[in-house]
C-alpha cells in the first residue's frame, strides 16, 4: 500500500511551483516594458521644453497724460497682475520695462489663490515711443508699454489675458481721442547669448506689449500753424490785383510799384520761413515731411512764382511793352494761382485725411 501511494506521489504533476515562476516573469516584463516606454516618452520631450513655463499677464492703465510727440515720449499709470503655478516663475520682479525712462514699481503685492501665485504691482513712468506725424491733424498712433520677460523662450513663455484688462475709461487726454486697447505678445531675437555657453545662435525673449491707440481730436494747432500761410498768399496776390491802366505812370512810378510789390512778396516769404521754424518745435517727424511741410513749401513755391512774374512783367513793359496788357496778364495769373494753391493744398489734406 505504501508502495502504491508513493507511486501516485511520483506520478501526480507538480503545478504550482511553474505557474508561479510564470506568475512572476510576466510581472517583470511588463514592469520592463513600461519602464522602457516612460524612458523613451521622457526622451522624445525636447529639451528646450523641458523646462518651459506659461504666467498670464493682465493690464489696467490707470491714467495717460502727457502725450508729446515732439518729444518722442509720452506718460502713463497702471498696474500689472501675474498669475503664475509658483513663487518662482513670477515675472514681475525681473521684468524689464523696455521703452521706459526710470520707471516707478511698486512692491510686489504677492498672494495664492486656487493653486496659482498671484502678483500685483502698480508701474508709472515716461514712455519713449516713435510718432509718425506726417499726416498731422489727421495722424493715428499705437503707442505701447513693452515688458521683456527675465528668462529666454527656452524657460518662460507670457500668456495674455484681455478678458481681464482694461483701459480707464475716464482717461482723456487733451487733443487726443482713445481708440482702441489690447495686449499682444512677441519674441525679441538678440545676437548677443548674454554669456549662455549652451546657445550658439544668439537668445530670443519673450515680450509682452500693452498697446493704446489714439487720435488727435483737436484740429486747433493745425488752423494756428497755417493761418499765417493763407494770410501771406492772399496779401501777397492782391498786389497784382491793383489795376492802375488807366493812369498813365511814368517810369520811376512804375518801378516804385515793382519795389513795392516785391516787398510785400518778400515780406511773405520771410512770415512763411519764420512759420516753418516754429512749425518745427511743435510737429517733428524724423521719418519724412509732414502735411504741414508739404503746405509750406507749396506756399513758398507759390510766392516765389510770384515774384518771378512780377521781374519779368517789368523787364516785359522796360522793353516797350502795354502796360495794360501787363496789368491784365498779372490778375488773370493771380486768380489762376489761387485757385491752383487752393486745389493743391485741398488736395494735400485729403489726401492726409483718408490715409
Amino acid at each position: 500500500m505504501v508502495a502504491k501511494l508513493f507511486a501516485r506521489q511520483r506520478l501526480r504533476p507538480s503545478l504550482p511551483l511553474p505557474a508561479g515562476l510564470l506568475t512572476v516573469l510576466g510581472m517583470v516584463v511588463l514592469w520592463l516594458t513600461a519602464a522602457t516606454t516612460t524612458a523613451a516618452a521622457t526622451a522624445a520631450v525636447p529639451p528646450t521644453r523641458a523646462g518651459f513655463v506659461r504666467c498670464e499677464l493682465s493690464a489696467y492703465v490707470s491714467d495717460l497724460y502727457d502725450i508729446d510727440p515732439a518729444r518722442s515720449r509720452f506718460s502713463a499709470r497702471l498696474w500689472l497682475w501675474t498669475s503664475c503655478p509658483d513663487r518662482r516663475a513670477d515675472p514681475l520682479p525681473q521684468v524689464s520695462f523696455f521703452n521706459a525712462d526710470d520707471p516707478d514699481v511698486s512692491e510686489p503685492n504677492v498672494s495664492e489663490r486656487d493653486g496659482h501665485v498671484l502678483d500685483q504691482v502698480r508701474v508709472q513712468s515716461t514712455f519713449r515711443q516713435e510718432w509718425d506725424v506726417r499726416d498731422f491733424p489727421f495722424d493715428r498712433h499705437r503707442i505701447e508699454v513693452v515688458l521683456t520677460a527675465p528668462q529666454d523662450v527656452r524657460h518662460f513663455r507670457f500668456t495674455v489675458n484681455n478678458a481681464d484688462s482694461e483701459l480707464n475709461p475716464e482717461i482723456r487726454p487733451r487733443g487726443w481721442r482713445l481708440t482702441g486697447f489690447r495686449l499682444v505678445t512677441s519674441d525679441k531675437h538678440y545676437a548677443t547669448t548674454y554669456g549662455d555657453r549652451s546657445l550658439t545662435h544668439g537668445s530670443t525673449y519673450h515680450r509682452a506689449r500693452i498697446q493704446i491707440d489714439l487720435e488727435r481730436a483737436d484740429p486747433t494747432t493745425f488752423w494756428k500753424l497755417t493761418t499765417p500761410l493763407y494770410l501771406a498768399l492772399l496779401i501777397a496776390a492782391s498786389t497784382f490785383l491793383v489795376s492802375s491802366r488807366h493812369e498813365v505812370l511814368a517810369t520811376a512810378e512804375r518801378l516804385e510799384g515793382v519795389h513795392s510789390r516785391l516787398g510785400v512778396l518778400g515780406g511773405g516769404l520771410f512770415v512763411v520761413v519764420l512759420n516753418m521754424q516754429q512749425v518745427s518745435d511743435v510737429i517733428t517727424s524724423s521719418i519724412g515731411l509732414t502735411l504741414i511741410d508739404w503746405l509750406h513749401l507749396v506756399t513758398l513755391g507759390f510766392l516765389l512764382l510770384a515774384v518771378a512774374g512780377t521781374v519779368l512783367a517789368w523787364r516785359w513793359t522796360a522793353r516797350g511793352g502795354a502796360v495794360a496788357q501787363a496789368e491784365q496778364v498779372s490778375h488773370r495769373g493771380a486768380w489762376a494761382g489761387l485757385g491752383v494753391y487752393a486745389l493743391a493744398c485741398g488736395g494735400l489734406v485729403l489726401l492726409a485725411a483718408c490715409r
